[in-house]
């Protein structure tokens, strides 16, 4: 007998036997318990949570010879040939290669036959938002008035895609991305049948990597058992599906987050030297952040992407070194790094151009955390000196924002520069400018003035456009001002 995927071994063939999708799978065993079902469903959901085996384990049970209470019983001629894809009146389609009306038209020609071997002709049509508008139509007048022995069952990862009158006339079932214990369980129980030692870490890592899918779950653990055999560790499963260890990621993190820039570069080359994709180290590095930045907001009950519970020893070092607005921004670099990586060939540069990228973010905040009290007090200029390089800094901003365009440069020259505080840049405006503080805040004027701030600082800096006179509007940025650069430099005028 030919190998099959353990996804298709374990594809459940009841209701009784789906992980997850409760409310889904009781209102559909109902309906077919009490005969109330409906002409049209929509299945939709991330891959991998369920989809087509329900739609299959729906199209059994309208069609099982002794079912019981809504279950189909898989041991009737009709389940078995349903099973083994032999069953003429379950048809199945895969939109995304039959997308066209042509296609379309056929199917409204074959829906009026009468179901050859049982009582309801089921069409599951997959991933049907990729059907063509035109598609579309035509499939609608058929759901609009169909025959009563058939049932359509569409199944999409992209429901908003969906037509409003075709959404419209389908009972909508909404599939959820399954929990990292019900994965966990489920790649236990499938160990456990195929005599498989599998590592706790093991099975952990590949729940977390499965990201709520149930066939990737299983997809991976047929990977790494193909290769590793019947003892899995947690090494095997990074071995083989080429992830980076969480305890050099830590490391790695770490150094970008202290500004160790001949670490990070050691570190990157080292993982390329053991196979590591550059991608893949990208995407790993992406979810540490995204955990080290919830475990910063949210504590103890994030619900982690990456780390695991040992792992999050580093995040408690980590947490209060950055905050969750440069991590935010690393992320952002990191995810364009890795959409730029699919179609690069210098993978290995761009790698480090983005790790330095990112590095460069938090390097200000450890250089201030790291300078004594001392001789920052020391170094700080008088306010006069504060005062006239404030002066000297706004001259040349207005000067670079008026080469570039000059009603810009009439809204801008009403404000005052105040200085800046980390990545922020404060302009004020009397109240009766209102008008120039407005436009100003706008894009295409916001983008002018952010790209002339870049060139003179050497860095993007983010714009505040504030109000100095009117406490109601803007008091606690005004404020804030005040307490960073002192009230010689910020005056509030009645």
């Amino acid at each position: 007998m030919a190998y099959l995927a353990l996804y298709r071994v374990w594809r459940p063939g009841r209701f009784d036997e789906v992980v997850g999708q409760e409310q889904t799978v009781t209102a559909l065993r109902n309906a077919v318990k009490t005969g109330q079902l409906s002409h049209a469903y929509l299945f939709s959901g991330p891959r991998g949570t369920g989809k087509t085996s329900i739609a299959k384990i729906l199209a059994k049970a309208v069609n099982c010879e002794n079912v019981v209470e809504g279950e189909p019983c898989n041991q009737c001629s009709t389940c078995r040939d349903i099973n083994n894809s032999n069953f003429m009146d379950v048809i199945e389609i895969d939109a995304a290669s039959n997308r066209g009306i042509d296609e379309i038209r056929d199917l409204r020609a074959r829906v009026r036959i009468l179901p050859a071997q049982g009582k309801k002709k089921v069409y599951i049509i997959d991933e049907v938002h990729m059907l063509t508008t035109e598609a579309f139509n035509a499939l609608l007048k058929t759901l609009e008035e169909p025959p009563d022995s058939v049932i359509f069952i569409l199944a999409t990862t992209e429901a908003q895609k969906i037509p409003a009158t075709i959404l419209s006339r389908c009972q909508n079932y909404n599939f959820r991305r399954l929990t990292l214990a019900e994965i966990s369980q489920r790649l236990q129980q499938v160990a456990d049948s195929n005599d498989i030692d599998l590592e706790e870490a093991a099975r952990d890592l590949i729940a977390r990597r499965a990201n709520g899918g149930m066939r990737d779950a299983l997809s991976l653990l047929d990977q790494v058992h193909s290769y590793k055999g019947h003892k899995i560790t947690g090494q095997d499963v990074m071995s083989v599906l080429g992830l980076v260890d969480e305890n050099f990621m830590a490391r790695l993190i770490n150094a970008v987050l202290t500004h160790e820039i001949a670490e990070v570069v050691g570190l990157l080359n080292q993982a390329l030297v053991e196979g590591k994709e550059a991608l893949q180290i990208v995407r790993e590095a992406s979810l540490y952040i995204r955990d080290l930045m919830f475990y910063r907001l949210l504590g103890e009950d994030v619900l982690m992407s990456y780390v695991s519970e040992t792992g999050k020893k580093y995040l408690k070092q980590q947490k209060d070194l950055v905050s969750p607005s440069d991590l935010m921004k690393a992320l952002k670099v990191l995810m364009g790094a890795g959409e730029k990586l699919k179609f690069s060939e210098g993978q290995k540069f761009l790698l480090e151009m983005s790790f330095m990228e990112i590095t460069a973010l938090f390097a200000p905040h450890e250089e201030a955390k790291k300078a004594p009290p001392e001789r920052k007090a020391a170094a700080a200029p008088e306010p006069k000196e504060r005062k006239d390089a404030l002066e000297g800094t706004w001259n040349k901003i207005l000067a670079g924002v008026k080469e570039v365009k000059i009603p810009t440069h009439a809204l801008l020259c009403q404000g005052k520069l105040l200085g800046a505080r980390g990545d922020s840049l404060y302009i004020g405006f009397k109240k009766g400018y209102k008008f120039h503080k407005e436009r100003l805040e706008e894009n295409p004027n916001r983008e002018i003035v952010e790209g002339v701030v870049k060139e003179i600082f050497g860095k993007n800096l983010d714009i505040q456009f504030i109000f100095l006179d009117d406490n109601q509007y803007n008091d606690i940025i005004v404020k804030r001002a005040i307490e960073y650069f002192g009230e010689d430099i910020v005056e509030i005028k009645d």
